[in-house]
């Protein structure tokens, strides 16, 4: 599914053709409501029964100067068309457009998708990274995945 400016001026229904039904993108919906200036918690569980409450969505949309030194020195090395994988709310995406290049996102949260088409990214598409091929989107220059999005994978041969 892709979002529109007409998708993204009314009230985005989602159907079972989707990735994930809206009720269960937990992680869409807190950038989603953050964005809109909700109060959020994230609360982080993992398998080893670890629970902690996390510093939340905000870092998901920090502006450039607030990234990690490691991450702004990252981006730098970008070329070309870019597929930003995990695209989110559209963080990576916003400052690579503004710097004039060609980003296309992919996320499979609609919500994330959503909200990244909301603050403006050009091309953010729902869609898993084990669906993105050449015939579905085509050739990149640079493939970016900020964050823990090796894990999308699901296992280290698929990666």
């Amino acid at each position: 599914m892709r979002f529109s400016k007409s998708h993204i001026e009314q009230d985005v229904r989602f159907t079972l053709e989707d990735l994930m039904r809206a009720d269960q993108d937990a992680y869409g919906q807190e950038v989603y409501d953050f964005y809109r200036g909700e109060k959020v918690v994230e609360i982080v569980e993992r398998d080893d029964r670890y629970i902690d409450v996390s510093g939340g969505p905000a870092a998901y949309f920090a502006p450039f100067a607030e990234w990690p030194v490691i991450e702004q020195e990252a981006i730098q090395l970008a070329e070309g068309r870019v597929l930003d994988v995990g695209c989110g709310p559209g963080r990576v995406a916003l400052y690579l457009q503004e710097k004039g290049h060609e980003v296309v996102g992919i996320d499979n949260s609609p919500l994330a998708v959503k909200t990244a088409g909301l603050r403006g990214v050009a091309d953010a598409r729902v869609l898993s990274i084990t669906q993105a091929s050449r015939k579905a989107l085509g050739l990149f220059d640079t493939i970016v995945m900020f964050g823990n999005n090796f894990g999308l994978f699901g296992s280290f041969r698929r990666a």
